[in-house]
């Protein structure tokens, strides 16, 4: 069917509900009909479109007041009919938009990575302060770590205690194989942010700021880079702009001193885990050894994992029909249903599992073994001291 490529990205564009992406796909739509001499049906789709911007140029802004700073005189609202920028080419979109949610929780965090977040939400709190005595807010955020340890957690709950939306890049749109359309995608989602008061969060950051004398990387990666480079410099007066990664040493030298505030998540420490498995599992009795339970068997494990198991050992204890199953019974059970593999003890026998969580640092009582195994303290401590049992 002759022009399906372009029916096809406008059926794609106009099912994703993207104003500017449609519009862009009929006039695609418009110029090809022109091109074969159907100027007639090209005019008519033109029409479409001028009459379409005469209705968006009277219907009016939405504008809002910021709940935390004041955004510049010129900043506009994002609203949920906002037009987002789109790939010239595809139609994809370069981002999505998230709402500000006051519900959204902070990650449990390590001591450095709470002040760095404090001081930032701080400084946010008192810009007016700041500005009375020629200082400029932060503007700008790095978070990198491995894997599962909360970083785009991290970075919604900041967009959301700002009371700002979080425009999430796309890298499925950003990145072009046509040379060049990488950085114009860039440069056309750096733009609309910078109309808008909205916290932008660069996800897979490493993806548009590689090294860029990677002898491993063709010509292209350094146009993208130095593209990237120019938009942020440009951005320092507008709103936040949050960069996650979990290869931070691919970044380019250049990019890390863009960056004013920088946190670097790891692996949950033993209390951190425990805080996790708190969290959680606070609507069930005796929470305390389930949480440490938890805690002892995901050692070296990311924040991410814990949830899952913690979150699976929820479910199955809501949906239960019987309460007849031990507690770790249920998290062994867990375990398995989730995938997660060689979690740290649950496959040893109950003997030597109540060894290892009677040592530090979980140190269970002989009672709180008992609610976990669901055994009177005689067996556990027989378990625990099997040398004192009389023949």
């Amino acid at each position: 069917m002759e022009n399906f490529d372009v029916i096809q990205a406008l059926a794609r564009t106009a099912l994703a509900g993207n104003p500017e992406a449609i519009e862009h796909q009929v006039t695609r739509l418009a110029e090809r009909l022109a091109e074969s001499g159907d100027d007639g049906s090209a005019r008519k789709l033109r029409s479409l479109i001028t009459r379409a911007r005469n209705r968006q140029a009277v219907e009016p802004i939405n504008l809002q007041p910021s709940d935390i700073a004041t955004a510049p005189p010129t900043a506009q609202r994002l609203g949920p009919k906002t037009a987002l920028p789109v790939d010239r080419e595809s139609g994809a979109p370069l981002c999505e938009v998230l709402a500000p949610d006051r519900r959204r929780a902070l990650p449990v965090l390590p001591v450095h990575a709470q002040a760095a977040y404090d001081s930032l939400v701080r400084e946010w709190q008192h810009e007016a302060e700041l500005a009375q005595v020629g200082l400029p807010i932060s503007r700008t955020l790095l978070i990198y770590g491995p894997p599962g340890t909360g970083k785009t957690t991290l970075a919604l709950a900041i967009a959301a205690r700002l009371g700002r939306p979080a425009v999430i890049a796309r890298l499925d749109g950003l990145i072009s194989s046509l040379l060049g359309n990488t950085a114009r995608n860039l440069g056309a989602l750096f733009d609309f942010c910078n109309r808008y008061d909205c916290v932008l969060i660069l996800d897979e950051f490493d993806a548009v700021a590689k090294i860029r004398d990677d002898a491993n990387e063709v010509g292209e990666i350094k146009r993208v880079v130095n593209a990237l480079l120019q938009n942020l410099d440009k951005r320092t007066e507008f709103g936040l702009t949050i960069a996650v990664t979990n290869h931070e040493k691919l970044l380019d030298s250049a990019v890390w001193r863009r960056f004013e505030h920088q946190i670097q998540l790891g692996m949950p420490t033993y209390e951190g885990r425990v805080e996790i498995g708190h969290l959680l599992l606070d609507r069930l009795e005796e929470v305390d050894p389930l949480a440490k339970t938890v805690a002892s068997v995901t050692s070296g494990r990311s924040g991410a994992d814990v949830r899952t198991l913690a979150m699976a050992f929820l479910k199955s204890t809501v949906l239960a029909t019987q309460d007849i199953r031990s507690p770790v019974t249920v998290l062994r059970e867990a375990a398995q249903a989730t995938g997660i593999q060689g979690v740290d003890g649950l496959d040893s026998t109950d003997q030597e599992l109540a060894k290892h969580l009677n040592e530090p640092p979980a140190a269970l009582t002989q009672g709180e073994l008992g609610v976990i195994f669901g055994r009177d303290r005689k067996t556990i401590s027989r378990w625990l001291n099997p040398s004192e049992v009389k023949v």
